[in-house]
């Protein structure tokens, strides 16, 4: 296992720049090479694309890594305010028959755990070396500039593109500020879930205040979050606060 202390590669951030180009074409390819099967499509592709990630926790043998064989969070309480406002969208209700309902769930089970590797675990592990606020900075932008990929390779729309950027990179930002508490990828992978299920299932577009709020509760958390951390040293690998760090 590589130790917490020091970086695992020279250059981190171009490191994680690769995996998360690589996760994208492992998609892209798995996409556009598999048959269409119904929901079960983008399911499958989804997991093919854990391919790339796997192989780099493969490489620097990060199996028994808290990140990644943790299951249980530390300081979960630190997920609640998160989910409350994820949740916040249930209000509307949700629509579509229990059966298209359900199997929404399970491809965005598979969304959550695949992003989840690659960019709060990888990625993020990658970059450890990292101060805090530039750690959780660098994870939320990749992560909102890869569905720039994402947008020009399935055609969407520019204003689209220019929604999802923002809002994954805040969300990526909290997410990977709940890591540096939580340790733990895996609840942040059911808060991704929530989060797309929810998103996917609800009806119509949100109103742009309420869009706005939204996105201004996500980032003042993650700030705090990351003001902790900051605060009383960051955590790494092995869970444990470490030596404190300039910013």
């Amino acid at each position: 296992m590589t130790s917490s202390s020091s970086p695992p590669v020279r250059l981190p951030l171009l490191a994680a720049i690769g995996v998360n180009v690589g996760w994208h074409l492992a998609l892209f390819a798995a996409a556009f090479a598999l048959p269409s099967i119904g929901f079960a499509g983008p399911v499958l592709v989804n997991t093919a694309a854990c391919v790339v990630p796997l192989a780099v926790v493969a490489l620097f043998r990060w199996w028994r890594s808290p990140w990644l064989a943790t299951l249980w969070p530390r300081r979960p309480w630190l997920l609640v305010p998160a989910y409350l406002v994820v949740c916040l969208e249930l209000t509307r209700g949700v629509v579509g028959p229990a059966s298209a309902l359900a199997a929404s769930a399970l491809l965005m089970l598979s969304v959550g755990i695949s992003e989840e590797l690659y960019a709060r675990g990888v990625m993020q592990e990658l970059l450890r070396a990292l101060s805090p606020w530039r750690l959780t900075i660098w994870v939320g932008l990749l992560f909102g500039l890869g569905h720039v990929l994402s947008g020009l390779v399935f055609g969407r729309s520019p204003e689209y593109m220019a929604f999802q950027v923002l809002h994954a990179s805040v969300f990526g930002f909290v997410l990977a500020a709940l890591r540096l508490h939580t340790v733990s990828i895996w609840p942040l992978a059911l808060l991704h879930a929530v989060s797309n299920w929810i998103n996917s299932n609800s009806p119509g577009e949100l109103p742009v205040w309420w869009e706005a709020l939204r996105l201004l509760a996500l980032t003042g958390y993650g700030v705090a979050l990351v003001r902790i951390c900051a605060q009383e040293g960051r955590y790494g690998e092995s869970g444990q606060p470490e030596a404190k760090q300039k910013r």
